[in-house]
C-alpha cells in the first residue's frame, strides 16, 4: 500500500475501510511481541532484519513508528475502524508503556551545570546536549558550522578529571605564560589627557572645565582598568583542585568555582579553561593519532543521568 494516509493495517476496498491481511499480522505480532516483554529496539531489528514492509517498496521502521502503533486506539475500533486486536492486549501493552516511563530522566547536577560552560571551538557557540537513549547522550553544535562530532558526557567528565590529575601533579602547570596587563590607556583616554594638560597650561584655565574634564578622564581611567585576577585565582584553583577527590565522577561545585569554560574542537579536542585564564587540553599537541586511544582508556562509565 503506497498511500499511508491510511493508517497501517488498513485499507481501502470501493470506497470501503477494511483490514489489511498482510499488515493486520504485523499489528498483531507488534503488541502481542511487545505485551510479552520485547522491546521496542528487538521489534525494530526484527521487522526490519525480516524486510517488513511499511509502505511499498520500503520497510523503515524505528522506535517512534512502533510506538505510535502501540498508542493507537484505532486498533480496537476508535474512528469507525474495524478492530485489529482485542482491548485486553492493547490495554496490556500501554501498561507497560507507562510502567518503562518514556519520559527524560533527570541529569546529574554537574551535568546541568555543564551545559552552560561547554563550547563549540569552531564557532564559539553553547553546545547542545541531546539525548539519544538511557545512558547515552551527544552534545553538538546547532549553528551554521556543522561541528557535530560525537561528544559524549563521559568525554568531558574525563577531560576535567584528567587536568585536574595533571594539577594535582604539577601545580606550575596553572601558571600563566605572561603577565596580564591590568590597564590599557585608550585613544580617548589619551584626548582627554591632552586636552586636560592644554588647560592647566594656559594662561587662564578655567576650574570647572578642568574639574569635569578630570573627573571623566578618571572614569574613562577606571572603566579601562582590569582585574589582575592570576595570582589570586591560580591560589584558589590550586585549593579547590586539592581538595577534589577524583573517584570517576565531578562535583558541580567544583565546576562552577573553578572552571569557566569548556571548549570542543572539531578534531574532539577538549580544553578546560580555568577561572585564572589556564587551559588545560585533554591530548597533546601534535598527538591526534593516539588521543582517541587514550580517551577510551581513561574513559570512565557514564553514570551522570539518573533515575529519580
Amino acid at each position: 500500500m503506497a498511500n499511508r494516509f491510511i493508517t497501517y493495517g488498513y485499507c481501502l476496498d470501493k470506497g470501503q475501510l477494511i483490514t489489511s491481511d498482510n499488515e493486520a499480522k504485523v499489528v498483531r505480532y507488534i503488541f502481542n511481541q511487545y505485551a510479552d516483554g520485547i522491546s521496542l529496539r528487538t521489534l525494530v531489528e526484527k521487522l526490519n532484519e525480516d524486510k517488513v514492509e511499511y509502505s511499498e517498496g520500503k520497510c523503515e521502521w524505528n522506535k517512534r513508528r512502533i510506538s505510535r502503533i502501540l498508542q493507537n486506539e484505532k486498533y480496537i475500533g476508535a474512528d469507525n475502524h474495524p478492530a485489529i486486536i482485542s482491548s485486553e492486549i492493547f490495554q496490556k501493552a500501554n501498561q507497560l508503556i507507562i510502567l518503562k516511563g518514556y519520559k527524560k530522566k533527570p541529569c546529574a547536577p554537574e551535568i546541568e551545570y555543564l551545559k552552560k560552560i561547554v563550547y563549540c571551538g569552531q564557532c564559539g557557540k553553547l553546545l547542545h546536549r541531546r539525548s539519544m537513549w538511557d545512558t547515552r547522550e551527544k552534545w553538538i553544535c546547532h549553528s551554521d558550522c556543522k561541528c557535530k562530532r560525537y561528544i559524549a558526557d563521559e568525554d568531558i567528565i574525563a577531560a576535567v578529571l584528567n587536568a585536574i590529575e595533571k594539577i594535582k601533579e604539577n601545580p606550575q602547570i596553572l601558571s600563566r605564560d605572561e603577565e596580564e596587563t591590568s590597564y590599557f590607556r585608550t585613544n580617548e583616554i589619551m584626548r582627554y589627557t591632552n586636552e586636560i594638560s592644554r588647560i592647566t597650561n594656559s594662561l587662564n584655565p578655567s576650574f570647572n572645565t578642568g574639574k569635569k574634564l578630570i573627573f571623566e578622564c578618571a572614569n574613562l581611567k577606571f572603566q579601562a582598568c582590569r582585574e589582575k585576577k592570576g595570582l589570586a585565582y591560580t591560589d584558589r584553583v590550586l585549593q579547590l583542585t586539592k581538595e577534589q577527590d577524583i573517584d570517576n565522577k565531578i562535583e558541580s561545585d567544583y565546576l562552577e568555582k573553578a572552571v569557566s569554560k569548556i571548549v570542543v574542537d572539531a578534531d574532539g579536542t577538549i580544553t578546560i579553561r580555568f577561572i585564572n585564564g589556564s587551559e588545560i587540553k585533554d591530548r597533546e599537541e601534535n598527538n591526534a593519532g593516539t588521543s582517541e586511544k587514550n580517551r577510551n582508556k581513561n574513559r570512565r562509565q557514564s553514570v551522570t543521568c539518573k533515575a529519580k
